[in-house]
C-alpha cells in the first residue's frame, strides 16, 4: 500500500482529559473514593491520638530488648508480657533507628499509619474483587461507612497497643486472598498463566497468631479459602502450610523453651480459655448500642437480602419461560432486564430486547442483546456481552482488571465484543467456531481432529466454519442438549466443571467467588464468637472492631446502581450522625462488668489531651510514683508495696537473693515499669507479667483481664526475707505462701523463669511447657498450702 492510500488516524486531541488525570471518570471517582476513607481513618486517628497503661507494658519490653536484656519485662526474670508479638519486635526494630528516643511515641506513628494502610489494603482488595467481574463502572462505599464514624476506630488508630498492626493485617490478608482469586481466573483462561509460587501468601497469612493469639482463626479461615480457590496437589500443600507454618511453630519452641510455657502470660491472666457468655454478650452490646450500630447493619442485611432476592427471581423466571438452561445460564429468554436488576450468581440474561439502563450482568454471567448496551449496563467478568456494536467508554476495564471471556481489551483498557472467534478465542452467539476455540457460557472445549468434512452435525452442534446458534455452548456440559459431532472426541472440558487446563482439579467459578466472599466473613464471625465467649475486654469496642472490620470486607463497596446509591446514601446519613452526635458513655457502672471509654478516662486523670509521650505517664505525681523514686533517692534495697483498695504503699526492706536496687508490686504494670529503672523488679498484682500471679485461679469477674488480683501475702513471702512484718498484711497468710512456695510445681514453675537460661534449662522448659501452662494456683495461700503441701 502506498502512503497516499494510508488511512488517516485520528490522534486525541490535547487536554481532553480534566486536570491531566489519567484513567476514565469511574477510576478518578474509584481512586479517590478509597483516598477519602483512608483520609478519614488519617485525620481522625491523629485527632484521637493518645496511649495506654497498657502500651507502656509493650515498651518497657522494647526498652529491655534495645538494652540487651532480651524480650522480658524484668531482668531478673523471663516472663513475657507482650501480647502481640509482631508488634513487640516491631517496635524493637523502629526503636534501633537513629533518632527514636520515645518507643512509646513511635507505637503512636506507626500504629496510624498501619492503620490507615490496613483500611487502603481492605479498599483496593474489595474493589479488585469487583473488578473480577465488572471491569468498568463506579463504586460506592458501603460497609466501611460502618466504621469510619466510631470513636472507638478513631481511637485505637493509636493507643500504642496492637490494633493498628492487627488491621494491617486483616487488610494485607484479603488483598492477598483476592489477588489468589484473580491468579486462579487468569490461570483458567484459555491462554492462562501458568501455577504462580503462592507459598509468600501463605506464609504471610500465617502470621495472624503472631499480630495476636487470637487472629489464628482467622489465619486459619484464610488459609484454608487459599487451598479451596487452587485445589493444588499434595507436594503444593505440604509447601503452603511449612511456608505458613514456620515462623509461627518456631516462635512457639522459643517461647516455651525461654519462658517455659506456651502463650504470653497476658492470655494466661485473663484466662482466654475460659467461658463466659453473658459477660461478652454485655460487651458486645456496649460497642453495638451507643452508635445504634443495629441500623446500618440492618440496611445492609436488608440490601444482601434483596440482591438474594433478585437471584432466586432470575432462576425462577429462567425455570417458569422453559429456556433450556446452560450451567452459567438461568435468566428468562426474550425478556428485558428491568432496571436496578443484576442477573444472579453464575446466570445469564439472554435478552431479544435492550437492556435497560442501571442493568448489570452478574458474577459469571452472560449478557446476549440485540441491540449496544446502554449507558449504565456492563458485563461481568466470565461473561459475553454480545451487542453487535463496541463497547462504549463506559464499559472501558479498568487497567487491573482482566478482559471477559468472550471479549478482547484493547489498547487503553476499552472492551469490544461482538467480534469473531480466531482459533483459541472465545465463541459467542453468533460468531463463528474453529477447531481449538473456546465455547461460550463459561465452558472449554478442545478438539483433537478437526470435524470429517461433509459429516452431518448433530443437533445443537457448531461445526468448523459455521455460526453458533444463539443459546448454544461448545464442549459440554451444558444443559442446552448440545453434543459433539461424531469423530469429535473431546479432550477436557474444564471451564465450567472441576478442572483446568492442565487437568487439576479447580472449583466452579461461583464455588470460587462464594469461598472468596465467605472466608472474612466466616472469620468475622468466628471473632465475634470468641470475644463473646470469653467475655469481652474492659476497654470499649476494641475486641469487637477487627470482628466487624472482617464482616463488612465483601461490601466495603458496591458497584453503581439504584439500590447501592440509595444504600450508600442511607448510611451516610447514620455516619454524619454518628460522627457528630453518638459518643460511648464514660463507663458502665450498672453493668455486671466494667467497660470503660478508656481514651477519655485517661485524657481525665493525666489532664492532657494527647497523651503520646512517656513522658505524660509518669510526670503527674502519684502516691506511689513518689514512694518509688524517693527509695530510688535514698538508695534503699527496698520493696514498694501497694496495698490493696490503694491502703497505703508501705516500704519493706528486699530479701538478700533478689538482685534489683528496688522492687515494686503494682497493679498499673506499664506506669510502674516507666517509673523504676530497667534493672528494677516489678511485680505485677495482676498477673500479666508475674509468673506466680498468671497462674493463680480467678477470683474477680468485675473487670475483664484483671480476674487474678494477687495477695499480698504472695508478693512478701517471694521478695522479703523470713520474719518480715508489714502492715496490711496477715502474717499467717505470709507463713502459709512461704511454705507453698516450697511445694509441689511451685518451685519449678519459679525456676523455669528466674534460673540462667542454660541448653538444659531451655530443654526443660521446652518439654514442661505444656504442664506449666495448665498449672493453676489456689489464689489464697492458705489453701495453696494445703492442696500442694
Amino acid at each position: 500500500m502506498s502512503r497516499s492510500d494510508e488511512l488517516p488516524v485520528p490522534q486525541p486531541t490535547p487536554g481532553t482529559r480534566a486536570f491531566g488525570l489519567p484513567g476514565t471518570l469511574a477510576q478518578r471517582w474509584n481512586a479517590f473514593a478509597v483516598a477519602a476513607c483512608g483520609a478519614v481513618v488519617l485525620v481522625m486517628g491523629y485527632r484521637h491520638r493518645w496511649t495506654n497503661d497498657d502500651a507502656l507494658i509493650y515498651t518497657r519490653a522494647v526498652r529491655q530488648i534495645l538494652a540487651g536484656n532480651g524480650p522480658v519485662f524484668n531482668v531478673q526474670e523471663r516472663a513475657e508480657s507482650s501480647t502481640g508479638t509482631l508488634w513487640q519486635w516491631l517496635l524493637a526494630a523502629g526503636g534501633a533507628l537513629p533518632g527514636v528516643s520515645d518507643p512509646l511515641r513511635l507505637a503512636v506513628a506507626l500504629g496510624l499509619l498501619l492503620t490507615v494502610a490496613g483500611y487502603l489494603l481492605a479498599l483496593d482488595g474489595t474493589r479488585r474483587m469487583l473488578r473480577i467481574h465488572r471491569p468498568a463502572g463506579a463504586l460506592l462505599p458501603a460497609g466501611v461507612l460502618v466504621l469510619l464514624p466510631l470513636c472507638a476506630t478513631w481511637d485505637y488508630a493509636t493507643s500504642g497497643l496492637e490494633t493498628g498492626l492487627s488491621f494491617a493485617y486483616l487488610g494485607g490478608a484479603w488483598w492477598l486472598l483476592v489477588r489468589a482469586r484473580t491468579l486462579r481466573a487468569a490461570h483458567d483462561a484459555p491462554a492462562g498463566r501458568g501455577r504462580p509460587a503462592l507459598a509468600p501468601t501463605a506464609f504471610a497469612l500465617g502470621l495472624g497468631p503472631l499480630v495476636r493469639p487470637d487472629l489464628a482463626l482467622v489465619s486459619g479461615v484464610f488459609l484454608a479459602a487459599l487451598w479451596l480457590l487452587w485445589r493444588p496437589p499434595l507436594r503444593t500443600t505440604l509447601g503452603w502450610a511449612g511456608a505458613a507454618a514456620a515462623l509461627p511453630c518456631a516462635y512457639e519452641i522459643f517461647r516455651a523453651g525461654y519462658y517455659g510455657v506456651l502463650v504470653p502470660l497476658p492470655a494466661l491472666a485473663k484466662e482466654a480459655s475460659g467461658t463466659q457468655w453473658q459477660f461478652g454478650w454485655d460487651y458486645l452490646r456496649n460497642t453495638l448500642d451507643p452508635y445504634l450500630l443495629w441500623i446500618p447493619l440492618s440496611l445492609l442485611a436488608g440490601y444482601i437480602g434483596y440482591r438474594a432476592y433478585g437471584v432466586c427471581r432470575a432462576r425462577g423466571a429462567s425455570a417458569m419461560a422453559g429456556t433450556p438452561a446452560a450451567p452459567d445460564a438461568s435468566a428468562t429468554a426474550g425478556a428485558s432486564a428491568t432496571p436496578d436488576t443484576s442477573a444472579a450468581l453464575g446466570t445469564s440474561a439472554t435478552a431479544g430486547t435492550p437492556t435497560t439502563p442501571d442493568t448489570s450482568a452478574g458474577l459469571g454471567t452472560s449478557a446476549t442483546t440485540g441491540t449496544p448496551d446502554t449507558p449504565e449496563t456492563s458485563a461481568a467478568l466470565g461473561t459475553s456481552a454480545t451487542t453487535g456494536a463496541p463497547a462504549t467508554s463506559t464499559t472501558s476495564a479498568e487497567p487491573d482488571a482482566p478482559a471477559p471471556p468472550g471479549t478482547s481489551a484493547e489498547p487503553g483498557g476499552a472492551v469490544t465484543t461482538g467480534t469473531p472467534a480466531e482459533p483459541g478465542g472465545a465463541v459467542t452467539p453468533g460468531t463463528s467456531a474453529t477447531p481449538g476455540t473456546t465455547g461460550a457460557l463459561g465452558t472449554s472445549a478442545t478438539f483433537d481432529t478437526a470435524v470429517t468434512p461433509g459429516s452431518p452435525a448433530a443437533p445443537g452442534t457448531v461445526t468448523p466454519g459455521t455460526a453458533a446458534p444463539v443459546g448454544s455452548a461448545i464442549g459440554g456440559g451444558s444443559a442446552v442438549g448440545a453434543s459433539l459431532p461424531h469423530g469429535v472426541p473431546v479432550r477436557r472440558w474444564v471451564r465450567w466443571w472441576g478442572g483446568t487446563r492442565d487437568g487439576r482439579a479447580a472449583p466452579r467459578p461461583y464455588t470460587a467467588d462464594a469461598v472468596l466472599v465467605g472466608a472474612p466473613v466466616a472469620a468475622g464471625l468466628l471473632s465475634a464468637f470468641f470475644v463473646v465467649k470469653i467475655g469481652g475486654d474492659f476497654m470499649h469496642g476494641r475486641m469487637v472492631l477487627p470482628a466487624l472490620f472482617l464482616l463488612l470486607l465483601p461490601i466495603f463497596l458496591l458497584p453503581l446502581g439504584r439500590a447501592a446509591t440509595v444504600l450508600a446514601g442511607a448510611l451516610a446519613a447514620w455516619a454524619v450522625v454518628c460522627g457528630l452526635l453518638l459518643r460511648p458513655p464514660l463507663e458502665s457502672p450498672d453493668d455486671p462488668r466494667i467497660v470503660f471509654d478508656s481514651h477519655t478516662v485517661y485524657q481525665r486523670v493525666l489532664g492532657d489531651t494527647h497523651p503520646v509521650g512517656q513522658s505524660a505517664h509518669t510526670e503527674r505525681r502519684l502516691a506511689f510514683s513518689d514512694a518509688a523514686r524517693h527509695t530510688l533517692r535514698t538508695g534503699r534495697h527496698a520493696l514498694v508495696l501497694r496495698l490493696p483498695h490503694d491502703a497505703g504503699y508501705p516500704v519493706v526492706p528486699l530479701a538478700p537473693h533478689v538482685r534489683a536496687p528496688v522492687a515494686a508490686a503494682e497493679a498499673r504494670l506499664g506506669h510502674a515499669g516507666a517509673v523504676l529503672p530497667l534493672d528494677g523488679f516489678v511485680i505485677d498484682t495482676l498477673g500479666l507479667s508475674n509468673p506466680l500471679g498468671a497462674h493463680t485461679e480467678p477470683t474477680s469477674r468485675r473487670k475483664a483481664g484483671h480476674e487474678k488480683p494477687l495477695d499480698r501475702a504472695w508478693v512478701v513471702a517471694d521478695v522479703t526475707a523470713p520474719g518480715t512484718r508489714v502492715p496490711g498484711v496477715d502474717p499467717d497468710r505470709v507463713r502459709a505462701a512461704r511454705h507453698a512456695l516450697t511445694c509441689g510445681p511451685l518451685p519449678e514453675l519459679l525456676a523455669s523463669a528466674r534460673e540462667p537460661l542454660t541448653p538444659g534449662r531451655f530443654w526443660s522448659n521446652l518439654t514442661g511447657a505444656w504442664d506449666r501452662t495448665r498449672f493453676r494456683i489456689p489464689a489464697d495461700p492458705v489453701e495453696a498450702e494445703r492442696r500442694l503441701c
